[in-house]
């Protein structure tokens, strides 16, 4: 009785023994089902973003090749020139939707293609402007030729009369016959006193003669002066207004005054006060009138 039940519980475990083996190797080909699944669903995703990158590159690639079509039209009409910069400005806000990944491709794709079809009407127009500009050219060459003969009369005439004025304003120009500069110091009487110490210096004083000149318009003429320091600056005048035209240029005058001129020599000075104290070296000191050099002159202090 006893070897029967032995050989039954053998037999039931050599069962139970197979069939964990056949759960296992049914895990397992299950297991390896999931994971050949998994792999494809992968393949697929970096399938997708390759697509993806590529298609991001291609509509990215058509936006630069437009813009750079754009770029490259030129034309003088205002009006077409503001609007190529506008298309421009789309092209780019379009690149950069694009680039941030928010943006549908396919319509990216379409709305390149319209600025594209946008440029080559540009293009066809520009063209055309073009053929007729050079026709107006044409046409303003056989003027020109036509008056060429008058207008170069003309322009001997004027050339004869600008020489005429330019001796004229040459001669009208004031010129002196002397001319000195300095410094000066007040003494308490009042007195004005000639010093070339920078550290006593109040007061900068350029006196001079201007000569005969039988050109010139009479009346009253300004006088400018301009004091340059030895650091190249013009020294401020006190006024609040201190600039005016010389030499074609505007700059800074340190003092002015007013001198009644009637042809004949005059005697005149020009004083400036300074608010501060003087520094060493040579200081330039130039008159103008009528926005040219009268004369100049130059001192040094220690």
């Amino acid at each position: 009785m006893d070897q029967p039940t032995t050989e039954t519980k053998k037999n039931r475990s050599n069962t139970g023994l197979l069939l964990l083996v056949v759960l296992l190797l049914i895990s397992n080909v299950v297991m390896l089902w999931m994971l050949m699944q998994r792999g494809k669903e992968v393949e697929h995703g970096v399938q997708q973003v390759t697509e993806l990158t590529t298609r991001n590159e291609d509509v990215l690639g058509m936006l630069e090749r437009t813009l750079d079509s754009y770029d490259s039209l030129q034309t003088e009409n205002d009006t077409i020139r503001q609007e190529l910069e506008f298309r421009r400005q789309e092209i780019q806000d379009l690149m950069a939707k694009v680039k941030s990944g928010s943006y549908s491709l396919a319509k990216a794709r379409k709305e390149a293609e319209t600025l594209r079809a946008i440029m080559k009407g540009y293009v066809a127009t520009i063209d055309s402007l073009n053929q007729a500009n050079q026709a107006l050219t044409a046409q303003n060459v056989g003027l020109t030729q036509e008056l060429g003969e008058v207008q170069g009369q003309k322009e001997a005439l004027s050339t004869e009369k600008e020489a005429l004025q330019g001796k004229l304003a040459k001669g009208a120009v004031l010129h002196t016959t002397t001319i000195t500069a300095g410094a000066l110091f007040m003494r308490n009487n009042g007195k004005q006193v000639d010093t070339d110490r920078a550290k006593k210096a109040e007061m900068v004083k350029c006196c001079f003669t201007l000569g005969e000149n039988k050109v010139t318009e009479p009346g009253d003429k300004t006088l400018y002066m301009r004091v340059i320091s030895p650091d190249g600056k013009v020294l401020p005048t006190s006024e609040g207004a201190n600039r005016f035209r010389f030499n074609g240029v505007e700059g800074e005058y340190s003092a002015k005054r007013e001198v009644n001129y009637q042809g004949q020599p005059v005697d005149a000075c020009v004083f400036w006060t300074g608010g501060s104290e003087l520094a060493t070296g040579q200081y330039i000191v130039e008159i103008y009138e009528n926005g040219s050099l009268v004369s100049k002159s130059s001192f040094d202090l220690k």
